[in-house]
């Protein structure tokens, strides 16, 4: 697909505003009136008819624009020649940009000279030199398209590039979520473990005092039963000896 034909494509996108008379070239030194025919469209406060360098991306990117006329009965805008471009060798097209930014007609292409073909000597060009001027403005087009579309592929590796550095991060990202599951999964392991050896010390402590209890009610009742056992022979060692009585011997 050469220029021309994207020019055809650009130019068709859009049918509500048409531009007429558009020349391939036009002088900077002169007033520039650009003229167009309106479709299907209301004009509205905030219209603008702008001038584009060919291969912009977005509205901002305009070189030069002039305000849409409202309520009158010509369709046309005039561009100060003081603001023309002054670059010979760039493509340029009219686009004609709604209220809401939206573009609702776009020109052919053409491009600036410093002085306008003078056409009392028109004659004096040759069938070769007109094809050649045709020929010279196809070139600059094709070039500037090819060298939006090296842009355009520059971009979609530059895309592929961050879709391969997306995806080695999303790898990254899972491997480093599975190991942070387990971690966690180790720790609450830990947890349960730390909470069932509290569990079993404090079942032990309770068993060591039931038995210390255990073993000081024991230590009271030994002593207790101990002190009743216990006997002063002393007191014995006091009393009269007992009187045994003399039977006679049983012959």
């Amino acid at each position: 697909m050469n220029l021309v034909g994207f020019n055809s494509t650009l130019s068709s996108m859009s049918s509500r505003i048409e531009f007429i008379d558009v020349q391939d070239q036009y002088t900077y030194s002169e007033d520039l009136t650009c003229k167009y025919n309106i479709i299907d469209y209301d004009i509205q406060e905030g219209d603008r008819i702008a001038i584009f360098k060919l291969g912009w991306q977005y509205i901002k990117d305009y070189v030069l624009f002039e305000w849409v006329p409202q309520n009158v009965d010509h369709n046309f805008v005039v561009f100060n020649k003081h603001y023309l471009p002054k670059n010979t060798t760039d493509i340029y097209q009219f686009c004609f940009i709604s209220a809401e930014n939206d573009v609702q007609g776009a020109s052919e292409l053409f491009h600036f000279v410093e002085k306008p073909r003078n056409l009392s000597n028109l004659s004096l060009y040759s069938i070769s030199d007109i094809n050649e001027d045709r020929e010279t403005l196809i070139l600059k087009e094709e070039n500037e398209f090819l060298r939006n579309t090296l842009k355009v592929i520059s971009g979609e590796q530059k895309a592929n590039d961050y879709n391969n550095d997306i995806e080695n991060l999303k790898k990254v990202t899972s491997e480093l979520r599975v190991t942070l599951t387990n971690q966690q999964n180790q720790i609450k392991d830990l947890h349960l473990t730390v909470s069932n050896w509290c569990i079993d010390y404090k079942a032990l402590q309770k068993e060591k005092e039931n038995l210390e209890n255990i073993c000081e009610n024991l230590k009271k009742c030994f002593q207790k039963h101990l002190n009743y056992m216990c006997i002063d022979f002393g007191e014995f060692e006091s009393m009269p000896p007992f009187p045994f009585a003399k039977y006679p011997v049983l012959e």
